[in-house]
């Protein structure tokens, strides 16, 4: 739906959770959305720590931009915590397996 809402607009204005996680689902929606925009194209992303009337419009004055560091980070998080998670659970499936076998 968002796609097809792009096609009539110029710019996108994101307002997701300000922390990590919220700028990667700011690349993620530039991904979908953002190919769609006419040119010229403009994305910008609102920063807000509450949804108090002057809080928020201090962010739409204050737009800035996304931040690919921050996305990132999350993409490599995510990476991370699948190798790990994989391991120990093959870690602890033989564990317990090898010490607990008597169980099964």
């Amino acid at each position: 739906h968002l796609s097809e809402e792009a096609r009539s607009c110029h710019g996108l204005v994101l307002w997701l959770d300000c922390d990590r996680e919220g700028e990667n689902i700011c690349f993620e929606v530039m991904g979908l959305v953002g190919p769609k925009l006419r040119q010229p194209k403009l994305i910008k992303r609102a920063h807000f720590s509450s949804l108090h009337p002057l809080d928020l419009q201090r962010a739409f004055e204050q737009l800035g931009e996304p931040d690919q560091r921050l996305s990132d980070a999350v993409e490599a998080r995510m990476v991370i915590d699948l190798k790990l998670g994989v391991s120990f659970s093959r870690f602890l499936t033989l564990y317990i397996r090898n010490n607990f076998s008597s169980l099964a």
